[in-house]
């Protein structure tokens, strides 16, 4: 059963919502609540698997109560409820640690759904163990393909290139299946970066009313350079909108059980639709340029990351653009933004260029290049197969004032 406590502070609400779930045979409500304080209580003495928790309530809000919840009782996860739909409601529940965002009214069904979302999310993260997990009991749940997000706080930092780069030296380290997810749903590159045929897109898995299966999918998905498959994005930016969170959600949980690797470009603002692959991910790519409003923009998304309570363990800094005449070297990079750069890419203006006039990045036309060698050397860092041991330094060619590395 999903235990589940119910924080409101208008009783009939409470009542509403117990009926509404006292129908469904593995949902349970356990315990509930007026306001913030007495959910907090309720929550610990309880240890449900789901609190479906009020914004607006006197005393301790939802928000406040969440946040406390997300620190104390992190296995315990938060379904904020409110009639109050606003993006600035939205980004506040996300950042208080909340995994969904109800706006009331909502139906029986779109609260059923989202319970037992954020219940079979949690499982995978292993905060408790469905029974339904694996099959029968004792058995092993099924594997999961690792989620790498990729994402940069200003545009032209050169994401779309490590994020195809990389998903392609996957491919070529890992000898494992590797599917790439155009998520710039507005003005995304990978397709045009591959020459790619757009005649399928993201847009064909969200059109039905009926969940896209794995069958459906893979028709969908292109077939890249090195045996890699791509979800390309929409053809026309208005087309954009037609994608929603819980579309991605369905999509990739499709991908991570087909696929060992899935990497996925993002616009360059955290959008509903990539806060969904944010939350999931295992390794999360941020990647930075040597300009000054590219480093502030750097570390204004590692704040914003460490208020979404992602851990700093899946987070891997990559910073774009570095030459023999930046005034930066690591250690100022690091000081600037608090945290430490995984590796920083040469600058290579006529073989980057290259690449993408001719539609064959770099890891495909030039295998023996120092920058493929960085690229391939972050991805086996990604790989939880590797040696431990393995450390990985990587210098440049001797230049004055030139140095990069990769640091695991």
């Amino acid at each position: 059963m999903i235990r589940v406590v119910v924080v409101d502070d208008i009783p009939s609400t409470r009542e509403n919502l117990k009926k509404l779930l006292s129908f469904e045979e593995d949902i349970e409500v356990v315990g509930d609540a007026g306001d913030g304080k007495d959910g907090l209580e309720v929550t610990r003495r309880l240890q449900p698997h789901v609190v479906l928790m009020d914004v607006n309530m006197p005393g301790m809000d939802g928000i406040t109560a969440t946040e406390q919840l997300a620190v104390e009782l992190p296995q315990c996860p938060v379904v904020i409820m409110s009639v109050q739909g606003e993006r600035d409601y939205l980004r506040r529940a996300m950042q208080s640690g909340a995994r969904e965002f109800l706006i009331k009214p909502f139906t029986g069904d779109e609260l059923v759904a989202s319970i037992r979302r954020v219940y079979e999310l949690e499982s995978k993260k292993g905060a408790y163990l469905p029974k339904t997990a694996g099959g029968a009991e004792g058995e092993p749940a099924p594997s999961r393909g690792r989620l790498v997000t990729v994402l940069s706080g200003k545009g032209g930092s050169g994401k779309s290139i490590v994020a195809v780069n990389l998903a392609l030296a996957l491919r070529a380290e890992t000898s494992t299946r590797v599917c790439l997810v155009d998520l710039d749903l507005q003005f995304g590159d990978v397709g045009v970066m591959l020459n790619l045929d757009h005649a399928k897109t993201i847009t064909e898995l969200v059109d039905g009313e009926s969940q896209p299966d794995w069958e459906f999918v893979d028709d969908v998905l292109a077939d890249g350079p090195l045996g890699l498959r791509v979800l390309l994005g929409p053809f026309s930016p208005e087309y954009g909108d037609l994608v929603r969170a819980e579309h991605v959600r369905s999509i990739v949980d499709i991908l991570r059980r087909e696929f060992d690797w899935v990497v996925v470009d993002t616009a360059s603002q955290l959008s509903e639709a990539a806060l969904e692959v944010v939350d999931a991910a295992d390794r999360i790519v941020v990647v930075g340029q040597l300009t000054i409003p590219a480093i502030k923009d750097t570390r204004l998304m590692l704040k914003t990351l460490e208020s979404l309570r992602v851990e700093r363990d899946r987070i891997v800094v990559v910073i774009n653009g570095h030459d023999a005449h930046a005034v930066y070297d690591s250690p100022s990079i690091e000081r600037n933004l608090k945290f430490p750069v995984r590796v920083q890419l040469p600058s290579e203006p006529r073989l980057v260029g290259g690449s993408i006039h001719r539609a064959v990045p770099v890891v495909v036309g030039n295998p023996d290049a120092e920058l493929t060698s960085l690229f391939k050397a972050l991805a086996r860092s990604l790989d939880p197969a590797a040696e431990p041991a393995s450390e990985i330094k990587l210098e440049s060619r001797p230049q004055p004032g030139h140095r990069f590395s990769l640091r695991r």
